[in-house]
């Protein structure tokens, strides 16, 4: 079956209340336009380290993922979310002469390519982009290592418990196989229905 994609902001809200992603924008977040998002568990890394999952959409047209501080919780950096495109920049072509001792313009441009991302200005459909890569990126892609709290904080002292007995070898306290039987259990075969469309999860 074709996934389908959210195409309202009423889907979208529907589907962070029903998949516990909440609000968590700050007063001073809200008063300059933006939104802040959290997923309702953690990526989990083969080292034991858990990544909050916190999302943003701005009014300058911009949607990003946080990097999140491990311990204090903050959000220190970030990276786009937004679609590129190419696009064609001119600029002036300068040459140096000896008689002004300075550079002066050849009367010609040079041409260069670059990337940008493409904003999306209208809140709503900032809001309905993030709901959609949320679910292409987090919840249909069943090889993203997601756990929930209980499997987090179990994977975490199995990671501990190798450390103190191996903290000598460089090695890592894991067999691939191992952790993917471990964080498939923990995802399930999730289908949402929302105004007779149905969403796959998972």
């Amino acid at each position: 079956m074709t996934e389908n994609k959210v195409t309202s902001i009423h889907e979208a809200r529907a589907i962070f209340d029903l998949l516990g992603i909440k609000e968590v924008t700050k007063e001073w977040q809200h008063k300059q336009g933006t939104q802040v998002f959290e997923l309702p568990f953690k990526t989990m890394y083969y080292n034991g380290h858990a990544e909050i999952n916190r999302f943003s959409i701005y009014k300058s047209g911009y949607v990003r993922k946080m990097v999140v501080h491990p311990t204090k919780g903050t959000s220190y950096s970030c990276y786009q979310l937004n679609k590129t495109r190419k696009s064609d920049e001119y600029f002036k072509d300068y040459k140096w002469c000896d008689e002004k001792n300075d550079s002066v313009w050849t009367g010609k441009y040079r041409k260069s390519n670059r990337t940008e991302r493409i904003l999306i200005p209208n809140h709503e459909d900032r809001y309905i982009y993030l709901c959609n890569y949320i679910l292409k990126n987090y919840y249909r892609n069943s090889k993203m290592n997601l756990v929930g709290e209980y499997t987090m904080k179990r994977v975490t002292e199995v990671h501990d418990e190798w450390w103190k007995a191996n903290r000598n070898e460089y090695q890592s306290p894991f067999v691939d196989k191992a952790v993917d039987r471990i964080l498939e259990n923990n995802i399930d075969d999730i289908k949402v229905i929302i105004n007779g469309h149905r969403y796959n999860l998972s």
